[in-house]
């Protein structure tokens, strides 16, 4: 007798391993995005409080720079970028000297329905990168990446 594995049990092994490995692998990109967009919606909500602080110590206005680099380090040690690309986030204020409005917003990978944000913003014609948020769908998010059908946005009308 002798002992050991036939080539056939080896085969079968493998193939349950691969099935196994490509169902976790698959998980694994799902995870990263879900969390690259709460890095996102967490990133939003920093700069929306770093604005704010900018408007109560600068007379009522909100800055007026799509870099936002008026905000570090004094409102915020650094500010965030997007975690896949490492672009800033969207900017858009109105009107163009001494601004009293803003939206920042940010494209999602996933589907933001629970957290559409004041998707009733409609930015279109201010300074920066501006979006209709009441525009926007939230249902499926499956455009590509850095265009606006998956949205998390905050800001002032």
């Amino acid at each position: 007798m002798s002992k050991g594995f036939t080539l056939v049990e080896l085969l079968v092994v493998i193939a349950i391993i691969g099935v196994l490995a490509t169902l976790v692998l698959l998980q694994l990109g799902t995870a990263r995005a879900r969390a690259r967009d709460t890095k996102r919606i967490t990133d939003v909500n920093q700069i929306r409080t770093a604005v704010e602080q900018y408007f109560e110590d600068n007379g009522g206005h909100y800055p007026a720079s799509t870099d936002l680099s008026d905000l570090a380090p004094k409102y915020i040690t650094r500010v965030p970028t997007d975690p896949l690309t490492g672009d800033p986030y969207n900017y858009a204020w109105s009107p163009d000297t001494n601004p009293t409005s803003y939206q920042i917003w940010a494209t999602l990978e996933q589907s933001a329905a629970a957290l559409n944000g004041s998707s009733h913003i409609n930015s279109t014609g201010w300074s920066g990168k501006a979006v209709d948020a009441s525009a926007v769908t939230t249902a499926g998010c499956t455009a590509a990446p850095n265009t606006p059908a998956c949205i998390y946005d905050q800001g002032v009308e």
